[in-house]
Parts: structure tokens; sequence; C-alpha cells
């Protein structure tokens, strides 16, 4: 699957499908999840994240980074570059831009934001997340800070859509203590699971929509 980036643009015109495309790939509690904290939302720590999109071989790539180890909820789950917003971030696509730059070394200016995706709540980490699109015409070259991110993962948007790389069971959810059941995709022998994986599936959405 390739799309061109003014292709890619025009999509991401079009009206989100936002909790429609979330759940078809949410954790099996999400909902009680969100109703317990619904209250909270409003008062959520604010972040972003950048989803990189790329060609290479007639394949339109997209770029996840594998979390290091660490004493937290998301310990060494694959998820996008990004982080929290920080006081001296101008916008949320500054922050990130920057936090893009401080995980895997890309430059924004080697890269266009193009679109931008709905909102999502993650209730175990209490972080509303902000999503950006960004496009670069080439392969990316990464630096990685290898204590915040243990690898990056490159995936073809073509193996995510196939429905044979689909699969539910029940994840070890870290710091909270329990075991969940989850659909995920399976790329590049890594599992994408939870708020990466609810993201995944709004972008697929988007890309397959005339």
């Amino acid at each position: 699957m390739l799309i061109s980036k003014n292709d890619l643009k025009q999509k991401f015109q079009n009206p989100l499908p936002g909790q429609g495309s979330h759940i078809k790939m949410a954790p099996s509690n999400r909902m009680e999840a969100l109703f317990g904290m619904r209250d909270m939302i409003p008062f959520a720590k604010k972040s972003a994240v950048l989803i990189l999109l790329f060609p290479e071989n007639e394949h339109l790539k997209i770029i996840f980074i594998q979390r290091s180890e660490y004493e937290g909820v998301h310990s060494g789950q694959i998820a996008f570059p990004g982080g929290k917003k920080e006081e001296a971030d101008i916008d949320f696509v500054a922050t990130a831009l920057r936090e893009t730059f401080e995980e895997i070394g890309v430059e924004s200016n080697k890269i266009e934001i193009i679109g931008q995706l709905s909102d999502l709540f993650v209730p175990p980490s209490n972080f509303l997340i902000k999503v950006y699109v960004a496009f670069s015409s080439e392969k990316l070259d990464y630096n990685i800070d290898k204590n915040e991110v243990q690898s990056v993962i490159e995936a073809n948007i073509a193996d995510l859509l196939d429905n044979k790389n689909k699969y539910e069971k029940e994840f070890y959810a870290g710091a909270m203590g329990l075991k969940i059941s989850a659909p995920y995709y399976k790329v590049n022998n890594v599992e994408i699971w939870g708020a990466t994986a609810m993201i995944v599936s709004e972008l697929l959405d988007i890309l397959t929509t005339n």
C-alpha cells in the first residue's frame, strides 16, 4: 500500500472516526475504566505523540518505538514517539516534535506534519494524548536515547491492514497488577496493543476511506 503525500493530506481533512475506530482495538476493560474516570478527563495530564510515515520499496511504512523497561504502567510497550507537554512547548505539535527528536533523533526539518487524529484518554496513566501524523519522503536516520527507547520498529501499513496479523489475548498491565484481555496487531515479531493499537486502528480506517 503506497499513498502519495498529497493524498494522505486530503484523507486527514475528512471527519475523524474517533471512538468508533478506537473501540475496535480497545482492551476489554476500557469502557468501564472510562466510566470510572469520566470526571477526571478534563484534568488529565496532557501529552502528544507523533506517527511517522514514509515510503520504501512501494510500501507505506510507519515507525513505532519500544519503550525501555522502567517502573511504570507502559514499561517495555510498543508506542509512538511522544510524551508530556512542557511549559516551554508553544503547542502540542511542538511537544510531539520535541519528544520525537529527544527519543529517536529525528529532526523536525526532516518531516512534515500532514494531519491530526482524535484525542485519546488513557486511564491507567491519566494522560490525554494529542496525536499528529508526519510524513518523510525518504527513510529516516535515528539517534536513539537508550534511557527511553529500546529500539525503533519500521512496519508496513499493509501488514497492519492484514487481518491475519490481528489477534487477542491477555496482557499483564504492568503497575496495575492486572491481566487484561485485548486485541493486538502482531507485525515484525512485536505485539501492538492498548492505546497504540487504538491509535493505529483510527489511522488505518482513515487511510482506507475514499
